[in-house]
């Protein structure tokens, strides 16, 4: 024997959980199921004479002027259903939050037949497990989020924590409504990579983690995100994550990586850095062709600076004829110190007549250059240089140092103070 309707729909209200209410509009009646007054802990008959005003007293006083307020817009036509959240007083004399949703009925006479109907369910549990996450949100020193990506590459946040101001500029309300806000603050050199790294995660269903810069208002912030994928039966990818503020790690990060390729005296590159872009030249000469030019630079006579007016003054002489390198190179060249009173040129896209040029500019330019010792004697430094250019018949780059090097003590049996030059690695 089928079931009527009315008992379907009370075995759906008691599998829900949800209390019904009718309100007539018109005459103010109200109707209340049991399961209305057993979610608060009451029985009808003990609020009894059941009115409008009983659900006014249980209603706490901060939330009844927001719930008229949605009712009043629904009834103008501002929505397709009443809907709110609002407090009500249990007996035991807890407040819990009730979420209410109804609908007007009116068979379009002026009968009094103008009815509002609707459910209220116990959602405190909810709002609870709500105003714990927030405040987790809170207390973490990053933004949590959980991100969704439909199988058609829509994508939205489900869930976004309040500092997404702190970090974005953007409010999390704004990166619910409009989830491309979050991109658009991303830096534009960053933004392929993420958006690159974002399709892998889904694809391959591993963590996502990418370092990003975020551009707010002419302000750069470093910040990571990390997070897990999971996919839907449907094909929908989710990720719960969290993006945190990075820039003290960056920070410490860059100035490591400048530690570690630059010489601490004179702020020049260091020769492991050196050997780095030498290989790096060579390999894009040999796959694209074109030339590169080296030129190695060493004091004459640096210990006698040292023996003679001590090591600060060396230190000095030094820092000078570095100063003198990066002025009289172009920014495009790279300039290091490889060893104690040594250093290395290397000139992209610079033939051998064009380095030779440089090296002897140097060369003239630092005999010129007027030293002076704590003690306040003066004195002149000089340079030797050998010069060399890569050519196709050079081998690697150790190959390429070892000429310039043969060039460079050339330079100094000569008598110093000079420039000797190689074409390629061949030392005949």
């Amino acid at each position: 024997m089928p079931l009527s309707a009315e008992t379907r729909l009370k075995a759906i209200l008691d599998g829900t959980g949800a209390g019904t209410w009718e309100y007539n509009l018109d005459t103010g009646d109200i109707i209340l199921n049991d399961r209305w007054a057993s979610m608060l802990g009451y029985s009808l008959e003990e609020l009894a004479p059941i009115s409008f005003q009983t659900w006014e007293s249980l209603c706490h006083p901060k939330d009844l002027g927001p719930a008229n307020e949605a009712l009043a817009s629904y009834l103008n036509g501002q929505g397709p259903q009443f809907e709110c959240v609002f407090r009500m007083m249990h007996k035991d004399g807890e407040w819990r939050h009730i979420h209410s949703r109804g609908m007007l009925l009116n068979n379009g006479k002026n009968d009094g037949t103008r009815w509002l109907m609707g459910t209220h369910l116990d959602v405190t549990e909810e709002k609870t497990s709500q105003h714990q996450l927030e405040q987790l949100a809170e207390s973490l020193p990053g933004i949590i989020y959980t991100f969704v990506m439909e199988p058609d590459g829509q994508f939205h946040f489900s869930y976004i924590s309040r500092k997404t101001e702190d970090l974005y500029g953007i409010h999390s309300d704004q990166a619910i409504a409009d989830p491309q806000k979050m991109f658009d603050v991303v830096h534009p050199d960053d933004l392929q990579r993420v958006q690159d790294s974002i399709g892998l995660s889904a694809e391959s269903l591993c963590e996502w983690v990418c370092d990003y810069r975020v551009l707010v208002e002419d302000r750069i912030t470093w910040v990571r995100g990390v997070s897990r994928p999971e996919r839907d039966t449907d094909g929908r990818v989710t990720w719960h994550g969290v993006i945190t503020n990075i820039n003290d790690q960056k920070r410490l990060e860059l100035e490591l990586e400048h530690l570690s390729i630059t010489d601490e005296l004179t702020g020049l590159f260091n020769r492991r850095y050196m050997l780095h872009k030498l290989e790096e030249a060579a390999a894009e000469n040999e796959r694209y062709g074109g030339i590169f030019s080296v030129i190695s630079l060493d004091i004459d006579f640096f210990k006698a600076i040292n023996d003679s007016w001590g090591h600060p003054t060396g230190d000095s002489v030094l820092q000078t004829i570095a100063k003198l390198i990066q002025q009289r190179t172009r920014k495009s060249d790279i300039v290091a110190r490889t060893g104690g009173e040594e250093f290395i040129v290397l000139m992209p896209n610079t033939a051998l007549a064009d380095a030779r040029h440089v090296a002897d500019a140097l060369r003239m330019a630092l005999a010129a250059e007027d030293f002076v010792s704590d003690e306040g004697e003066r004195f002149t430094v000089t340079l030797s240089a050998g010069v060399v250019s890569w050519s196709d018949d050079t081998a690697s780059v150790r190959d390429l140092l070892s000429v310039c090097d043969r060039s460079l003590y050339e330079a100094k049996r000569a008598g110093r103070n000079r420039v000797a030059v190689r074409g390629g690695t061949n030392p005949n």
